[in-house]
């Protein structure tokens, strides 16, 4: 049974390099190498990539707008925004932004935010702020009304986390001062996939694909049991020996969770 991050995956990857009518491998980003009077040319992996740079384009740079791409720094990680023009031509960037660190961004003109996670121990929580532990060090991130919290299921503020949960948080970095306001934090989020070997009461028993070992996953009337026919029903006969399934929901620890959705494989 492993732990997963559906705040990263769903919601970063989707949102990195949105672009009107172009394909993503026209528009692709990476790390700047150099600065030209039109262009700026990019290292993606192997690929290095010339980028024209659009009249009035956006360049954005660590909360920042810029008047122009020279202000920029070889070795900035880029995302774009790319165009091209309805008459034809080559593909030009429209927004040029660059975050700090491991931040990422979403690119919507003028309003280009940036976005990141913390993923660690939960050792400090306020009404007004988390602070979390990880192998790079701790992150204090403010949490306001709008902030979602999910420990099993939904809770409207964090009092329901505990101190040692194993938490990932996504958040919005606002400028000036770098300031970091949670969006959403999920606690000990586990997911089990394989197949049933055993079936009780309200709980069945499944071997992993990967790890191959066997998880014990409970569920109740809070249980969403989706499968390709009808999502979001609790028809739990359908839980047989024999069926692959995908739960996802709350790590009870000792290779048990509390299931939040079943997906049930045909």
């Amino acid at each position: 049974m492993g732990a997963i991050l559906p705040l990263l995956i769903a919601f970063l990857v989707g949102n990195l390099a949105a672009q009107t009518g172009v394909p993503r491998e026209q528009c692709l980003g990476g790390k700047l190498l150099s600065v030209g009077q039109e262009s700026i040319t990019l290292q993606f992996n192997d690929r290095i990539t010339i980028m024209p740079i659009a009249p009035g384009a956006e360049i954005w740079r660590h909360g920042a707008d810029l008047a122009s791409i020279q202000q920029l720094v070889p070795g900035d990680q880029i995302y774009l925004q790319c165009a091209k023009p309805e008459s034809g031509g080559s593909v030009m960037a429209t927004i040029v932004a660059v975050p700090e660190g491991d931040d990422m961004v979403t690119l919507k003109p003028h309003q280009i935010t940036a976005i990141g996670v913390c993923v660690g121990k939960l050792i400090a929580v306020t009404a007004e702020s988390l602070t979390v532990r990880n192998g790079e060090g701790t992150c204090k991130i403010q949490t306001n009304a709008q902030t979602t919290f999910w420990r099993g299921e939904n809770f409207p503020d964090a009092t329901a986390l505990k101190l040692g949960d194993e938490v990932g948080i996504r958040y919005i970095v606002g400028y000036p001062g770098r300031v970091l306001t949670a969006e959403s934090v999920e606690a000990n989020v586990a997911k089990c996939e394989g197949t049933i070997v055993d079936e009780r009461p309200g709980l069945i028993v499944v071997r992993e694909f990967r790890p191959k070992d066997r998880c014990t996953v409970y569920f109740d009337t809070r249980t969403c049991i989706v499968d390709p026919d009808n999502d979001n029903e609790r028809d739990f006969s359908k839980l047989k020996k024999k069926t692959i399934v995908l739960a996802t929901g709350l790590d009870l620890g000792h290779n048990s969770m509390r299931a939040a959705r079943i997906y049930v494989e045909k």
